[in-house]
């Protein structure tokens, strides 16, 4: 990585059909970014000719393939140390598994590129940090990937970034139940008593402040003061935080060499190119990389 007190954060396009292009363009005029970060974008020139940053042209034929030439590049640029942190818009899954088949998202996708194993989706808001055990997968498949060790990954993981990226000493972190009531002692599910449980226990052993498993459906109408969440399933924690604090909230990327964010929304196909997409997710997610990076 750069070694100059300036740090260089990379934004790609993500999909150049979506509201990527516009929530960037207006995040970098009207957000509030620290003179100790330069940016540079990797996308399509003609789609920020009117923001006075460097472009890194990408050349595309389709949507799909302009997504992942950016990530690809970006990828390039964090490897040679030329960025320091990476902010990618959203693009479209399905579109860009026409070229890259086994193509799940950014997370995986970085993961791999960086020979990551260990790595989990954050999400970040001044009031809640929250990271999911399994992620984009079929619910029917939930509760198999639901492991004690899985799970301890997870808290793990959690315990390290809080400690690592947001300087918090002894964390305190709440561990989610999958079934409903967190299984009802066995009686509406066993993944809680066979998996969590025991997972929250050995990170226990392991000096880590875990506590749980909380039923999901009470747990986030009060504050207890925990420092992080660890939730099952991609719905289970994000359709809570999304509906509390979604134009503030970051989707960060723990376990990485290096600092990755995004905002938490989708490309909104329907109303790209309309002008009205609201950027406060993406100023959020350049912050959040300004401010760890």
């Amino acid at each position: 990585m750069s070694k100059s007190a300036v740090k260089v954060i990379g934004i790609t396009m993500g999909d150049p059909s979506g509201i990527g292009p516009e929530v960037i363009r207006k995040a970098l005029k009207k957000g509030r970014f620290p003179s100790c970060a330069a940016f540079v974008l990797i996308g399509s020139q003609k789609l920020f000719k009117d923001i006075p940053v460097p472009v890194i042209d990408i050349a595309y034929r389709t949507p799909g393939q302009g997504a992942l030439k950016s990530l690809e590049r970006a990828v390039a640029l964090l490897k040679s140390g030329a960025v320091d942190a990476l902010v990618t818009a959203p693009l479209s899954k399905e579109a860009v598994s026409r070229y890259q088949k086994d193509f799940r998202g950014h997370t995986e996708y970085l993961a791999r590129a960086f020979g990551v194993k260990h790595f989990d989706m954050m999400f970040v808001s001044p009031r809640v940090r929250i990271s999911l055990v399994t992620r984009h997968v079929p619910l029917k498949n939930v509760p198999a990937l639901i492991t004690r060790k899985a799970v301890l990954d997870s808290i793990t993981l959690m315990d390290e970034t809080l400690k690592r990226h947001f300087h918090i000493r002894g964390p305190r972190i709440a561990v989610l139940g999958l079934n409903p009531h967190a299984g009802e002692g066995g009686l509406l599910g066993h993944e809680d008593l066979r998996a969590i449980l025991p997972a929250i226990r050995l990170a226990r052993q392991r000096g880590i402040k875990a506590q749980g498993p909380f039923p999901a459906d009470t747990f986030f109408c009060h504050d207890k003061g925990f420092d992080g969440i660890v939730a099952m399933y991609h719905d289970q924690g994000l359709a809570p935080v999304k509906g509390m604090y979604f134009k503030e909230l970051v989707n960060f990327t723990a376990g990485l060499p290096f600092v990755r964010t995004s905002p938490v929304h989708g490309t909104a196909l329907d109303i790209a190119g309309q002008g009205i997409a609201d950027p406060s997710s993406m100023i959020a997610a350049i912050q959040l990389a300004c401010e760890l990076s």
